[in-house]
């Protein structure tokens, strides 16, 4: 500890050196970065955003229509593929650099992390919802969010459909093994009624083995009425999600931004960062320092360097006091003061 406090009051001015000369230096330069124009549009939610799942439509009940079209359009921003659709519907390829343009891997990787990162999505109401982007072209900020828009509208609905779709596959699937089960099962009951003709309809009721076969016809015939029902919701659901219906109307359309972005919270980011560095540095600084200073504070330090006995430990003084003592050896006892002052005066063998 007193090492540390030797280092950084040795040296106070270079250490507020770097916490004043980095945070200015970090300000100045987010000050000489591109002013950001943001583009906005709003948008009211004329219903809640729903998947045909397995059980039916499915949606989150417990959020408002604007949080659950906010939520699927954020998820929607995550695909790479309607990410790169918004990006190329607008003139953002032609900001990348010129390098980056000529390998389409990296091209489509530099447009997709541009879109899921800087479109957001928030829900300002219960059907009010807000997409947001910023650019340095204040026309390309204005086409980017319009892009969202449009692609939203057109591939929402359809990877609703998509989904139906797919679990309609499914229940294809269930209906043609439900019809062999059904056939099978009155297959197996009538080829036993024909095995007896002996007995009467209300013997057969009373027949363990024909009770469990018409048991088994039952179940399998109930299977299968229930698949086609299944079928014939999907069917239904999938035909009223493509009749056009809209799942939002645009209250204020994007507009090309006039004005840029404050620079404030860009200030305080370049500033903040020039502070955490320069922190940094003052630690490195310290511990540097400390690991070169070869300096003897303590007796036990002194031990260290040198195996020899402390013969003589002079107290603590005051700094005229200190120079009065070699002055006046025999007014000793005057010149150190009250008692209090001293830390310790010994002799050690």
């Amino acid at each position: 500890m007193n090492r540390t406090l030797e280092v950084i009051f040795r040296r106070p001015l270079s250490l507020l050196a770097l916490l004043i000369l980095l945070p200015v230096v970090g300000v100045a330069v987010a000050y000489m970065l591109p002013r950001s124009y943001e583009s906005s549009a709003s948008l009211w939610a004329l219903q809640r955003y729903v998947i045909i799942g397995a059980t039916g439509p499915e949606t989150d009940l417990t959020s408002t229509p604007a949080e659950t079209q906010a939520t699927a359009l954020t998820e929607l921003l995550q695909a790479r593929s309607f990410a790169l659709a918004v990006a190329n519907a607008t003139s953002l390829p032609s900001t990348l650099d010129p390098s980056v343009q000529a390998d389409p891997q990296e091209r489509d990787d530099a447009l997709y992390t541009e879109i899921s990162t800087k479109v957001k999505v928030s829900g300002n109401g219960y059907n009010l919802f807000v997409i947001t982007y910023d650019n340095k072209n204040p026309v390309i900020a204005q086409q980017v969010v319009a892009a969202v828009i449009k692609n939203y509208g057109e591939q929402s609905q359809g990877f609703t459909i998509v989904e139906g779709q797919l679990l309609l596959e499914s229940y294809q699937t269930q209906l043609v093994k439900a019809k062999q089960d059904a056939t099978a099962a009155t297959n197996a009951e009538a080829k036993y009624i024909a095995q007896h003709p002996q007995e009467s309809q209300a013997e057969l009721v009373n027949d363990p083995q024909y009770a469990f076969l018409h048991a088994q016809t039952q179940q399998a015939q109930a299977t299968l009425q229930n698949i086609q029902t299944e079928i014939a919701t999907v069917n239904q659901e999938i035909s009223t999600a493509g009749n056009g219906q809209s799942l939002f109307k645009i209250l204020d359309a994007p507009i090309v931004p006039q004005k840029p972005l404050s620079r404030v919270k860009t200030l305080l980011f370049g500033g903040g960062i020039g502070l955490g560095v320069a922190l940094a540095a003052c630690v490195l600084y310290i511990l540097i320092a400390i690991r070169r200073d070869r300096t003897v504070y303590t007796a036990n330090e002194l031990r260290n360097v040198a195996p020899l006995p402390v013969v003589l430990q002079l107290p603590l003084l005051r700094p005229t006091a200190t120079s009065l003592l070699f002055q006046v050896p025999t007014a000793f006892d005057q010149l150190l003061g009250p008692a209090e002052d001293i830390d310790t005066f010994y002799l050690e063998s």
